[in-house]
């Protein structure tokens, strides 16, 4: 069975030069555990693996690609597939030479054969990524043959994406094994139907069947177009006609778009609203008080890394500035002013007793029998301040000549001095630690600040509520109403193109023009009906199956499904969830944790289906479940025979989550971080699953 051997990170995000060795599946343990805090490189990971399997195609699978629209993560990007590349690339990539970032995966396939993949990407100095340069190798079996494309082949990317869909993943499948809680909610926010289709499409490979129908229908228009005489009015004018029919689809299919987009928001927002109005409680003053005092809390220690980042700036980073050199001659100096100053303390201590001690000599000496003469007396006792100035001259060693420092006197110069040595011992990471303990502070104070205001922006008066409630089911009318019409209008509009498009094959097939070319288009026209058959034909060969995984999936993860029997798919994806009795718990069942168990329950059933022996890599969607659901889901996720890597904050899949799948760990590694002179850098540490 397919399991991952190794997963190698070079200069991708925060990982400098990480590798990951797993160890293969055996008997009833299965899961790898990859936890960390966040930000410390879960994300990071799961994009590696993406990216590095994919490549290009791999960007519309990547949560943080995509554009966020009222919490809801959509289809459109918001940054170019070379610009998230460029942002991907680590802050030191380019210090060793030319900046590339690599991604290497290393798999057993299911005949026990190695296949190992690397995906290299190549940037300029200024940290731009350069396409045409990319590079993909791919090694197979025992003898590391390569795999390449065979000669006369010009699309090479088209042909290795071939191969990788056919011995890994299609792409239409890999969002349902490799997924993160964005991609959960992304799911959930859609309806039902919505998601059922969508899951079975990418299970059939149906988005794949459908651009080629586009593309052959666009052929085959092309070929009866050049086929005919430029001239012809008559030609021209039906072709007008299908240009303008294909504008009005375009159109209505963007209304269609614009509906689908709006509605499931809409229908999640009346469903909280409806929750909100139904359950006010005196709770949310609570909460409300709590999350304020969580904020405050963020806030003063914000204040506090705030403070030691200023002090540290205006004081010792000012002095730093100065440079290693400067502050050694300015320390030479003040020791120099040091000795200085001990030099005349002493001198001008013993000056003060100097007078007294002349006085006593020259009464002394005149004291002496027989006497001296004045003259005498006088020059003993010069000579004697002269030996006495002679004690303190000349200065010692080390003085300086004078005080450059005058300000900077006795003790206030030794810590003058003890202070500039100190610098030495100071880094970059002291600042950049109170930075990102700044940032920290500040980031969780706004989320308890937004987490407040939410609850408090949602227990307003019971009129404004439902005020906003009426609101909502009026737009939720109108867009509905919008995509019923979008609906009927491609449908008819299609139709009319169809007749159309055949209309301009019967009058170029009877000016006898372009025979060939028109056989070619009326080959393309075939097989554009045969796929249309078949997408319209594929949807119910998976139904039941699909529907049976499921049911199985949300009785493991519901915290009710004693209430549900079955889940029953139709045809046209509707989608029934049944009591014993009967009745269709569909519009029950709505809650923002069960809308997540659904979406889960048809991963799990996608994955089961498509009898794929991929990994299955998952960054655990907890968030919005209850305790009961956190566990069934965790159980679901890990009961398969193939492998499951979990990659889990420290504070998700622990305790009771953590005991209710330590039979099945078959490794665990914990992400780290460390400073790199203020770069961060994510380091992989194994653990021991039986300390765990």
């Amino acid at each position: 069975m397919m399991h991952l051997r190794t997963v190698e990170l070079i200069n991708w995000r925060s990982y400098r030069h990480a590798r990951f060795e797993f160890p293969a599946p055996h008997e009833s343990r299965n899961v790898i555990l990859i936890r960390g805090p966040n930000e410390y490189g879960k994300t990071s990971f799961f994009e590696a693996m993406t990216l590095g399997l994919f490549g290009r195609e791999g960007l519309s699978l990547v949560p943080r690609a995509r554009t966020v629209t009222n919490g809801d993560i959509t289809d459109r990007f918001k940054a170019s597939y070379s610009q998230f590349l460029s942002n991907a690339l680590h802050y030191r990539a380019n210090e060793t030479g030319p900046a590339k970032c690599s991604v290497s995966i290393e798999v057993e396939d299911d005949n026990g054969e190695p296949i190992e993949l690397t995906r290299i990407w190549h940037f300029r100095q200024n940290r731009q990524h350069k396409p045409s340069d990319d590079d993909l190798t791919i090694f197979h079996g025992l003898g590391r043959e390569p795999v390449m494309p065979p000669s006369g082949i010009d699309n090479r990317d088209q042909w290795f994406s071939e191969w990788i869909s056919k011995h890994f993943l299609p792409p239409s499948l890999a969002e349902f094994f490799l997924f993160d809680g964005e991609q959960v909610q992304r799911y959930a926010n859609r309806e039902m139907s919505e998601q059922v289709r969508g899951g079975i499409e990418g299970l059939l490979g149906l988005p794949i069947l459908r651009s080629l129908k586009s593309s052959l229908a666009t052929y085959a228009q092309r070929i009866r177009t050049s086929a005919a005489a430029p001239s012809d009015s008559t030609v021209k004018k039906v072709e007008d006609e299908i240009d303008n029919i294909q504008e009005c689809i375009e159109a209505q299919r963007k209304r269609l778009s614009e509906a689908t987009d709006v509605l499931p928001r809409l229908e999640v927002q009346i469903d909280e609203l409806t929750q909100v109005i139904g359950s006010r409680g005196e709770s949310t003053t609570a909460m409300v008080g709590k999350f304020m005092q969580t904020e405050q809390r963020h806030r003063d220690e914000a204040q506090r890394a705030m403070d030691a980042l200023l002090a540290l700036i205006q004081e010792d980073v000012a002095l730093a500035i100065a440079g290693s050199e400067l502050r050694a001659i300015t320390c030479e100096t003040l020791e120099a002013e040091d000795i200085r100053e001990r030099w005349e303390v002493g001198r001008n201590e013993g000056n003060q007793n100097l007078d007294r001690f002349a006085l006593e000599l020259d009464r002394r000496i005149n004291a002496l029998d027989p006497p001296l003469e004045k003259k005498q007396r006088l020059e003993v006792v010069g000579a004697a301040r002269s030996a006495w100035d002679a004690l303190w001259h000349p200065a010692p060693e080390g003085c300086a000549e004078n005080y450059r420092h005058s300000s900077l006197m006795g003790p206030l110069r030794v810590r003058a001095i003890e202070r500039l040595q100190s610098l030495d011992n100071h880094n970059e990471g002291e600042l950049a630690g109170q930075v990102e303990r700044f940032r920290m502070s500040v980031e969780r104070a706004e989320s308890a600040k937004r987490d407040w205001q939410e609850i408090e922006s949602t227990a307003p008066q019971i009129e404004i509520l439902t005020q906003q409630l009426k609101d909502l089911s009026e737009q939720r009318g109108k867009y509905t109403t919008q995509r019923d019409e979008a609906e009927r209008l491609i449908k008819s509009k299609e139709a009319e193109l169809t007749q159309k498009r055949a209309e301009l094959g019967r009058y170029i097939s009877r000016k006898g023009a372009g025979a060939l070319s028109l056989r070619r288009a009326e080959q393309a026209d075939r097989y554009t009906t045969l796929i249309e058959n078949l997408l319209k034909e594929a949807l119910p060969i998976e139904v039941d199956e699909v529907a049976q995984e499921m049911t199985n999936a949300w009785k493991t993860m519901s915290h009710l499904s004693d209430r549900v029997d079955r889940i029953e798919i139709t045809p046209e994806c509707q989608v029934r969830m049944l009591t014993l009795e009967g009745q269709d718990l569909h519009q029950i069942e709505k809650s923002a944790g069960a809308s997540q168990v659904f979406t889960q329950a048809l991963i799990t059933a996608i994955t089961r289906v498509s009898g794929r022996t991929f990994p299955f890599v998952v960054d655990t969607p907890l968030a919005r479940l209850s305790r009961t659901q956190r566990l069934g889901v965790l159980k679901t996720f890990t009961d398969r025979s193939g492998q499951v890597i979990l990659l889990s904050t420290d504070e998700e899949v622990v305790d009771d989550k953590l005991d209710a799948i330590r039979h099945r760990l078959v490794a665990a590694y914990e992400l780290q971080v460390r400073n790199d002179r203020g770069v961060i850098v994510t380091t992989v540490n194994s653990l021991d699953i039986q300390e765990l």
